[in-house]
Order: C-alpha cells, then structure tokens, then sequence
C-alpha cells in the first residue's frame, strides 16, 4: 500500500507545482501571454481575461493538492478520500474546460488521467483502511498482563 501512497504523492505534487505556476502566470498576467495561451479561447466563455481562470486554478487544484498532500504526510483518517475528491474535482475542472473552450489539448487529457488514477488510487487506499479498521475492530484484545515486580518484596 505503500506505492499507493507514494502515487499519490507524486501525482498531487506534479499538479500542485503545475497548478501554481500556472495559476501564478494567469494572475500576474490575465492576457494568457506569459504562458503562451492565446486570448481567443476565451472568446465564447463568460471568463474576459485569464484572471479569474488563474484565481480558480489556484485554489481548486492547487491550494486543495497541497492540503491533500499535508493529510498524507500526517496520515489522517480522512486522506484517502482527500485524494479521490482532488481526482474527481481535477477531472470535472478540465472536463468544463474542454466545454467551455471547444478545443481539446494534449494537456487536459494528462491532466484528465492524473485525475483518474487520483480517484482510483485513493478508492485503492480507502480500501485498504476500511479491511485494517475492520480487523483491529473484530481482533480480541489480549489479557493485559500481570504486572508483578521480581525484584518487589511481597508482604
């Protein structure tokens, strides 16, 4: 399970760094120039510059891949399903994209199987936790042991 995670981890990484520099980009320069977009996919969309597009990226796939990831590194009980719920935003994210642009690129289909193998991973992951809970639940506790010193003198 432990490739799983570190899946997981690599995946998250790769789109939170992407997610932030592009994000960055769109931001700093709402003409999509400084990443080569071009202007007239926003022709058609209720979006007039890359700026708000840029704002949602960054807390959609970016701020969410980095709290995913701090879920992971702390192991809380939630992280699994953290990871499948980035997987299922990330594929809805670039899913609209597509609609709303008409024009498909070799990026949004990575981009769409990151998101893929994200929810996948995480059912994986899910999976695992549920058999693990339920064995530490149906296990009996062993007798606690005595706790009698040797070296105690008995009165």
């Amino acid at each position: 399970m432990k490739n799983a995670r570190k899946l997981s981890i690599a995946i998250l990484l790769l789109l939170c760094v992407s997610a932030l520099y592009g994000s960055y980009h769109m931001i700093t320069d709402p003409t999509g120039n400084s990443l080569g977009l071009p202007f007239y996919l926003l022709n058609g969309t209720i979006l007039n510059s890359y700026l708000m597009a840029g704002w949602i990226l960054l807390v959609v796939v970016g701020l969410f891949s980095m709290i995913t990831l701090l879920s992971i590194f702390r192991k809380s009980a939630i992280y699994s399903i953290l990871i499948m719920l980035q997987g299922i935003i990330i594929c809805i994210f670039i899913i609209l994209q597509m609609v709303l642009l008409g024009e498909n690129f070799a990026i949004q289909y990575v981009y769409l199987i990151a998101g893929a193998a994200l929810i996948g991973l995480g059912f994986l992951q899910n999976q695992r936790k549920i058999v693990v809970d339920t064995e530490r639940i149906t296990r009996p506790r062993p007798e606690p042991k005595s706790h009698h010193h040797k070296h105690r003198k008995r009165k």
